[in-house]
């Protein structure tokens, strides 16, 4: 089964908010096992404009920049949380012919979510690996004390029995012994 990794949102604009410092380090390993697999990467930015085009994403054309090389793997945009709203993924994932995509990435309860949603409509298999995405907001963010918002989002993901949901050591484990 070919396999695609879809790396969403490690911008500037998101990364400057918080310490992701754990998880950058995760999602570059995966990155990194899926280029010693010579097993193809894409990124995904989020990048939302106005009616006149100009950037609206953090208000700071900057802050749209990935913030690690890229490499030969494309990047493409979307405007919408979920990659698939870039029709020119699925395109891309098609001429790969990619049956198993794995997430990784910012914003959980927002890009990553919807996503491996999308993906597993559009008739993919999906991965999510927990540990390697994040998330600007908080607990206090959506005034629910004692959230967290990786392990709730990847548990439902995971309780849907359509996505599958792992950490990285797991995901190296299960597709890389």
């Amino acid at each position: 089964m070919n396999k695609a990794l879809i790396v969403l949102d490690v911008q500037y604009g998101i990364t400057s908010l918080k310490d992701f410092t754990v998880q950058l380090g995760k999602i570059e390993a995966v990155i990194a096992d899926f280029e010693q697999q010579h097993e193809p990467v894409i990124y995904m930015k989020h990048v939302d404009y106005d009616q006149e085009g100009s950037s609206l994403f953090y208000k700071n054309v900057e802050n749209l920049e990935i913030i690690m090389d890229t490499g030969q793997y494309p990047v493409m945009e979307k405007s919408k949380p979920s990659a698939f709203s870039n029709p020119e993924l699925r395109t891309w994932l098609q001429e790969h012919q990619v049956e198993h995509v794995f997430i990784v990435g910012f914003n959980m309860e927002y890009c990553c979510l919807f996503t491996a949603i999308t993906a597993e409509h559009e008739g993919f298999k999906v991965t999510l690996i927990e540990d390697a995405t994040g998330s600007v907001n908080t607990a206090e963010t959506y005034e629910m004390p004692g959230l967290d918002i990786q392990d709730f989002v990847g548990s439902i993901l995971n309780w849907s029995n359509c996505i599958e949901v792992l950490y990285v050591d797991e995901y190296k484990e299960m597709y890389r012994i």
